[in-house]
């Protein structure tokens, strides 16, 4: 297995060479970018970690890891899990705790998508794990057929991960 730091691309957008293994993610959860930008400040509460919409619908934003195959590391892609109010009350009381990973795992619905690879990812069943120290929850997905939970459990490759990091850093859909 190949350390971390052994990663490296020649980007086909830029041309440049990045060295290590990205992390990447989205701003919001899915149903954020459905809501008319106008009505976004009255009835959404977006922070870096944290979503509510209407006062209703409830979100943690965790890291979703995936083995890169033939590296030690992981990426990790900032995605976001519905909760509900009951587990955020709960997510929000241990926020500032600092030892919280023995706290059980809390059910939600995966509700990122993974551009350009895996599309309807969204309504994944999905676990979030704290961890401690402040470190960003962990995304379990359920273990199904779906190619977003495939990849968790088996890995992506190399040129999936250029891919990934070519849309999201350079908007290459191709």
């Amino acid at each position: 297995m190949k350390e971390i730091s052994e990663f490296k691309f020649k980007c086909s957008s830029c041309d440049e060479i990045h060295i290590g293994i990205p992390n990447l993610g989205t701003k919001a959860p899915l149903q954020y970018y459905s809501i008319p930008k106008m009505e976004t400040k009255e009835r959404v509460i977006l922070t870096s970690g944290t979503c509510v919409i209407d006062d209703e619908y409830f979100y943690v934003r965790g890291c979703l890891e995936l083995p890169v195959i033939g590296f030690t590391d992981f990426f990790s892609f900032g995605a976001w899990v519905s909760l509900s109010e009951e587990d955020f009350s709960k997510y929000n009381e241990l926020f500032e705790v600092d030892l919280r990973d023995e706290v059980a795992p809390m059910f939600g619905w995966f509700s990122s998508w993974l551009w350009p690879l895996y599309e309807d990812d969204e309504d994944i069943k999905s676990r979030i794990h704290l961890r401690n120290h402040g470190i960003r929850p962990y995304i379990e997905l359920e273990p199904t057929e779906h190619p977003l939970a495939l990849a968790q459990k088996n890995g992506i490759s190399d040129k999936v991960l250029i891919k990934i990091y070519e849309y999201y850093v350079h908007g290459k859909r191709n």
